[in-house]
């Protein structure tokens, strides 16, 4: 009796972790964007590291970028190509709004547009 409880439990746990064995979880890693941090907003290079590199909401993609460094503020406008299952609530995008001043040390303002239609999602300033 022993014997037939010690291999039906064998037999059960073999079950049990065969699928586990093959099972792969994603794991993904958020990068590190404070190493793109610039005091300055017409650092191209960091400032697109920085922007491109953050996860936005789902429905929003980063596009391209346009900086205004003639005068101040100093402003940034991140164009983003929306997916028709994006919600358009401004409050979705201060996470990544607040990133990204953190990051920019004369940032200004802020706006998020549409890449298609050039519409204002969201405005934000310092």
């Amino acid at each position: 009796m022993k014997k037939r409880v010690i291999v039906s439990v064998f037999a059960i746990l073999s079950i049990m972790l065969v699928p586990a064995c093959g099972r792969k979880d994603e794991i993904y890693e958020v990068p590190d964007l404070s190493q793109y941090k610039t005091d300055y907003v017409g650092d191209s290079s960091n400032v697109i590291k920085i922007v491109s590199g953050q996860d936005y909401p789902e429905g929003y993609e980063y596009d391209s970028i346009e900086i205004q460094s003639e005068s101040e503020p100093y402003g940034l406008t991140v164009f983003l190509k929306v997916e028709p299952s994006a919600s358009g609530s401004e409050d979705e995008l201060q996470v990544n709004a607040d990133i990204t001043f953190v990051l920019i040390g004369n940032l200004g303002t802020l706006d998020y547009k549409s890449a298609d239609s050039q519409e204002i999602i969201a405005s934000y300033e310092r």
